[in-house]
């Protein structure tokens, strides 16, 4: 048996502050970047809320986010976050007119509906 010291490399986690530039526009950032290429600049978010049985409910939340470092991000201008249906999407100012024409169109089905909602009740006499 060998009376020298052993040794082994162990792979260790190690973290340190990093300054960065901050848009006016970032709303501050919760510490949890394990990576340079995880640092994100999110804005304030906005929602639309609709009164629902429990209380009010926020849909269409969006804000504005860049990712400066990541490579995955598809481009390293901010763009327009917005959650839709759990989901978060990534638009360009393009992308957003885009968008809200098709949530627009989708209002006025929605008050066509309603019109049809209040045929039937009518005649169903209630």
């Amino acid at each position: 048996m060998s009376t020298e010291p052993r040794t082994v490399q162990v792979n260790v986690f190690v973290t340190k502050s990093l300054e960065i530039d901050e848009p006016d526009w970032c709303a501050g950032h919760d510490d949890r970047a394990q990576y340079k290429t995880d640092i994100t600049h999110n804005g304030p978010e906005v929602s639309a809320s609709v009164e629902i049985r429990r209380g009010l409910s926020d849909f269409l939340t969006a804000w504005i986010s860049q990712a400066p470092y990541s490579e995955l991000a598809p481009e390293p201008l901010p763009l327009l976050a917005i959650e839709v249906g759990g989901d978060i999407i990534n638009l360009d100012p393009n992308g957003v007119h885009e968008f809200t024409a098709t949530v627009r169109a989708h209002c006025d089905v929605l008050d066509r509906l309603a019109g049809e909602l209040q045929r039937v009740r009518e005649s169903e006499g209630r």
